[in-house]
């Protein structure tokens, strides 16, 4: 066998693969920005939540820089509630309790 011959086949294989290498390097770019695309449209749609506590007696609960959107509210055990928003406050309203429940408020 000829050594010369023999680098010939190395370089052409070195070659094949330094160029495969920048060619899967540039196939990655686009997958790259897709994800980053993609982990930011995820942030948008993320739901902002809240959650307090309301104690014994208390009747109202209030959460201060609530973003605008759809909203809805949830007391721990009581059926009848009523919110007020007054801008980026919003305030929710119920009848006394009598034990203590968890309020919290989802905008979309």
């Amino acid at each position: 066998m000829n050594y010369e011959e023999e680098i010939n086949k190395l370089k052409s294989r070195f070659d094949n693969l330094q160029q495969a290498f920048l060619q899967s390097q540039k196939n990655q770019v686009p997958v790259t920005a897709k994800t980053e695309n993609t982990a930011s449209k995820v942030t948008e749609i993320t739901p902002w939540t809240a959650l307090k506590m309301a104690y014994i007696d208390d009747t109202s609960v209030s959460f201060e820089n609530v973003p605008n959107g759809n909203m809805s509210v949830y007391v721990g055990g009581v059926n009848h509630t009523l919110f007020e928003r007054d801008g980026d406050r919003v305030v929710v309203r119920f009848e006394p309790l009598e034990e203590v429940a968890e309020v919290a408020i989802n905008v979309i």
